[in-house]
């Protein structure tokens, strides 16, 4: 805890020694080696793993036809009875067979793939050579007992068995967490007659190293670099997504509103030449100038609205807000300009393959200056922002990630101020 407290400390230190005079920063060597040696001892800590529970995969389910009724009730008090005609049994198909008159299968296996708290894709397969699917929606692991009487399809004829009959999760505590994105096969083990001895079992687990938890992502904007504009040379970008809940609409891959949130935070390097806006009034205050150069900002985004359709496409409605601020110089005096901007956006994401992907953005701002004692209470200005980027990463370290991305901004109440943003940059798992 000590080493948390002291690089907590030094940071502040350097955001205080900074903002007390930007030209000069006199933060030491030393203090820079020792933050980074923090750095290293945090990482180290948290290279580990939290267990979040376990899959059991079921011995046998009960297979309906396609156009058979599926009540869970009925199938419970199907299995209470052959469960107690099977004590002290080998369970194999034969005394399976004897223990109920209804239709069942062994299970030989399950495929499960997670991302994002979710079954995305399960895929039972029985002895028989059979398979089942979930065709309809992404199943979320937490809250898996409100799923139970989903049904699993045998795409071949249309028969199909319940979740509930095909595995369960024992979570580990109440107040969980998403398990790490991972596809997993779950065996049940059998003897040389091919009865059930045991049933499989695979733990869960969720890295809690930094890199796991917050997207660091550094660019350059080249019309910055190359075009001679106020664009930022070096720019960084932290987030990180929590999620609210995993709860979607039934029998589809819509999720109910508010599933997550996004804290950010942007930091820019202006050349020096573009860092600072000079005016000899507040008559002559650019907003979206100020917005282009800012040094900083904060903000939050929240998803209102999330469906997700094959074969790997997403559509996103965001609520957001961002508090940005820059180097304003007003008749001679330097003052810190802030922006308050919040706005909703739209955002299409596609992959063609998984490593390879773009999205596309349009979002609607509303733009506010904050009043201080150089600056009256402003009017809303509105803009409008579309943004496209490409992105690609291997298959071997998904956090290292290179994106091209456009951004076009506009403004509504003067187009002479519209400006675009050419971003070629990299995501990369920290390293010291």
């Amino acid at each position: 805890m000590k080493k948390y407290l002291i690089l907590f400390l030094l940071s502040c230190s350097t955001l205080i020694v900074h903002s007390q005079d930007q030209d000069s920063v006199t933060v030491s060597k030393n203090d820079i080696q020792h933050m980074l040696t923090m750095l290293k001892e945090i990482k180290r800590d948290d290279n580990g793993q939290t267990k979040i529970g376990r899959f059991v995969l079921q011995p046998y389910a009960f297979v309906f036809g396609k156009k058979d009724s599926v009540n869970i009730d009925t199938v419970l008090a199907w299995k209470e009875i052959a469960d107690q005609r099977l004590k002290g049994q080998r369970l194999s198909v034969k005394s399976l067979r004897n223990a109920t008159a209804h239709k069942t299968t062994l299970i030989d296996s399950v495929v499960i793939t997670i991302s994002e708290g979710v079954m995305e894709h399960i895929q039972v397969y029985t002895e028989d050579g059979k398979s089942f699917y979930n065709i309809r929606s992404p199943i979320p692991i937490l809250t898996l007992e409100k799923r139970f009487e989903d049904v699993l399809i045998n795409p071949q004829n249309g028969s199909k068995i319940l979740l509930k009959d095909v595995i369960f999760f024992e979570a580990e505590r109440r107040f969980n967490y998403f398990p790490d994105e991972q596809s997993l096969t779950i065996r049940n083990s059998k003897d040389t007659s091919n009865a059930i001895t045991s049933v499989g079992l695979a733990m869960l687990h969720a890295k809690n190293n930094l890199n796991s938890l917050v997207n660091f992502q550094v660019y350059s904007d080249l019309f910055g670099v190359f075009g001679d504009q106020p664009n930022g040379l070096i720019q960084f970008e932290a987030n990180t997504k929590l999620y609210l809940h995993r709860a979607n609409y039934p029998n589809s891959y819509i999720f109910m509103p508010l599933d997550a949130i996004e804290p950010f935070f942007h930091f820019n390097r202006i050349e020096s030449k573009f860092d600072t806006i000079s005016v000899s009034g507040t008559n002559e205050i650019n907003r979206l100038e100020l917005f282009r150069r800012y040094t900083y900002a904060i903000g939050l985004d929240a998803n209102l609205f999330r469906a997700d359709w094959r074969p790997s496409n997403s559509f996103e409605v965001k609520g957001g807000y961002m508090y940005s601020s820059s180097n304003l110089v007003i008749d001679g005096e330097k003052i810190q300009a802030v922006l308050h901007t919040p706005y909703i956006e739209a955002v299409l994401k596609s992959k063609k393959l998984n490593n390879f992907g773009f999205d596309l953005r349009g979002r609607y701002l509303w733009q506010k200056l904050n009043p201080n004692e150089l600056i009256d209470n402003d009017e809303w200005n509105k803009m409008l922002s579309f943004r496209t980027s490409l992105f690609y990463f291997t298959e071997k370290e998904k956090s290292d990630k290179i994106f091209l991305r456009f951004i076009n901004y506009l403004n509504l109440s003067d187009r002479k101020q519209d400006f675009s943003q050419l971003q070629l940059g990299f995501s990369k798992a920290i390293s010291f």
